[in-house]
């Protein structure tokens, strides 16, 4: 579908261009000028698509030149020796400009990681922080206070230890994922699994009594890579009782071969700029090392899951609230 798009909009911009050029050429522009105009066209699918569109760009743009503005006209001969130049100079700078567009290309993919990996190192820091120093603190109380402590406090510094080791657990397991899905090294383990035991699985690990699960799938078995589909809905339930004091919902249901799960929560929903906006692995809402916002791993590790299963992720905001819509196609 890329390669499509990049041939069509090739041949739109340089038929933009070339027509342009007709036009122009009946008020007397000189060939110098539409040498510029077609050169031009080549600059911007190049730098805008591939080496390759930008090469093609290039002989449609100097096999135009030769059919329309050299003499004889409206024929693949070159009658001067001046036109046979400006065709050869005309092919050599449109191989020049796309290897620049290459470079350019090359120096903006150096630049975002380099930015990338800044926001994460940032982002990574500060969400790691947090727990470890929960763990340490609570470990550290204890082994000064523990004969000093009653059994309540006792259990609830274990009990805040365990919850952030949980916590830390998810996040490094969300790191891993997500560096999987950058390098496309996610592997899919497809098991036919029960999908009653698969939901009460997923709701032992969330372990929240403001999550109701509403199965109201016909099927009883689905067939997913199950410790990482687990993972994609454990993301999005847990972003959904994050931002919600209420209850959230989950809701099964099975039709025309696919499943489809939908998380419902009442918080306050998302931005529309963030609704259409795609959902891009290591994005973060923090512009400094404190503050609200993560790298964007939650949710943009489900979405990769969901693809890799060859199904789709939808967000829209309901009132009030968010709805997450993820759909997975049946596999016998």
């Amino acid at each position: 579908m890329t390669q499509f798009k990049h041939g069509f909009y090739t041949l739109f911009i340089m038929a933009v261009a070339i027509l342009g050029c007709l036009a122009l050429s009946n008020w007397l522009l000189p060939l110098g000028g539409i040498l510029l105009i077609l050169q031009l066209a080549c600059a911007i699918v190049a730098l805008t698509t591939s080496r390759f569109y930008g090469l093609l760009a290039g002989v449609a743009g100097a096999l135009s030149f030769n059919y329309f503005f050299t003499e004889p006209l409206h024929s693949f001969q070159i009658a001067e020796v001046e036109d046979s130049i400006n065709f050869v100079v005309f092919i050599i700078v449109a191989i020049l400009i796309s290897e620049l567009a290459v470079y350019v290309n090359s120096q903006q993919h150096a630049l975002q990681v380099v930015k990338t990996q800044s926001s994460v190192l940032r982002s990574v820091s500060h969400d790691l922080r947090t727990p470890l120093s929960t763990i340490i603190g609570s470990v550290e109380t204890y082994m000064t206070y523990q004969y000093k402590l009653d059994d309540i406090e006792r259990q609830a510094l274990l009990k805040g230890v365990h919850d952030e080791g949980k916590r830390l657990y998810v996040y490094v397991e969300n790191l891993l994922q997500a560096t999987r899905i950058e390098h496309n090294a996610l592997a899919l383990n497809l098991t036919h699994v029960n999908l009653t035991a698969f939901l009460a699985n997923l709701e032992s690990r969330i372990n929240s009594g403001r999550l109701k699960v509403i199965n109201n799938s016909d099927s009883h078995g689905i067939t997913v890579s199950e410790s990482l589909f687990e993972q994609a809905l454990f993301n999005v339930i847990d972003n959904a009782l994050k931002f919600s004091d209420d209850s959230v919902l989950l809701m099964v249901s099975h039709s025309d071969g696919e499943f489809k799960f939908q998380i419902a929560d009442k918080g306050e929903g998302i931005s529309d700029e963030q609704l259409q906006a795609p959902i891009q692995l290591f994005q973060t809402s923090r512009r400094s090392d404190s503050g609200k916002g993560g790298i964007g791993l939650g949710l943009s590790v489900a979405a990769g899951i969901v693809h890799a299963h060859g199904g789709a992720i939808k967000l829209s905001n309901t009132t009030p609230g968010l709805l997450v819509s993820i759909t997975i196609p049946k596999r016998d």
